[in-house]
């Protein structure tokens, strides 16, 4: 799909997010969702978790900071927009940083079928163990070259049946079928907290304008790309550091989005 086209979607639908995301990033992923043209409400106690789902047009499921509490609320949240046709993006946040967290996500995907996983490669390879019923063992800190990223995201899309998007200096893009792969950014985006959970975002809003989840996580990751270098040419050129790469970065995401040029009259 076009970007123009995929913009006029987005414009049209202004897709309406459950976002179950981590504390540390709440903020910025709901200010990069209404800065692009999505909005998000952040329900995380389980006993509104399938209220809150059925208002929204699509589910994140960020298991960052996790608990028992956040696992039952996006178990029932997922289970929800599953019933009812809703997409659902996955952001395993360290999953296989601790046993509770890879136990936790053994027993959401036994539940929720995703939509769109986003994650980066540790992350990928500790969800391809646990899907294989491997709990333990899973290396962290991994680093692959960009064939052996497009093999882990190629291979974890076949596994869930879903789209895959493994992000890093470069990103791949993955249906099990389709792969591609994408470049540019700037490397400060590795610098603020949340850069992976607002891109998480950015998939969601994408795939609830009714844009199909491979076109979906393409754009989100095309956009965060050319939103991180541009912010870097900004910061640059005014010879300003790592703030105002986080504001530039809102700046350009909202620039690039808005698409100027495109009416939906």
């Amino acid at each position: 799909m076009e970007r123009k086209e995929i913009l006029v979607k987005l414009h049209l639908v202004k897709p309406r997010i459950h976002c179950l995301t981590n504390p540390v990033t709440m903020q910025d992923v709901a200010n990069i969702l209404l800065a692009c043209g999505g909005s998000a409400i952040m329900a995380q106690d389980p006993e509104e978790a399938e209220e809150i789902t059925a208002e929204c047009h699509g589910t994140l499921l960020n298991t960052g900071v996790p608990n028992r509490e956040k696992f039952l609320a996006c178990a029932r949240a997922g289970r929800k927009a599953n019933e009812l046709g809703h997409p659902v993006v996955l952001d395993p946040v360290g999953v296989g940083a601790s046993r509770f967290r890879r136990d936790g996500m053994m027993e959401l995907l036994k539940q929720v079928k995703p939509s769109l996983i986003r994650c980066n490669q540790g992350e990928a390879c500790t969800l391809l163990h646990l899907q294989r019923g491997v709990a333990d063992g899973v290396e962290s800190g991994i680093t692959l070259d960009l064939d052996g990223q497009k093999k882990v995201a190629e291979e974890l899309a076949r596994a869930y049946n879903c789209t895959v998007l493994v992000s890093g200096n470069q990103d791949a893009v993955s249906d099990g079928v389709k792969t591609e792969s994408l470049s540019g950014g700037d490397g400060r985006i590795a610098r603020i907290t949340g850069g992976g959970c607002m891109l998480s975002a950015l998939c969601a809003m994408f795939i609830s304008a009714d844009i199909p989840a491979y076109e979906a996580a393409l754009e989100a990751g095309r956009i965060w790309k050319e939103s991180s270098e541009e912010a870097g040419k900004d910061t640059d050129a005014a010879k300003e550091g790592m703030g105002s790469f986080h504001r530039y970065l809102f700046d350009e995401a909202d620039r690039i989005c808005r698409g100027e040029e495109i009416s939906t009259k």
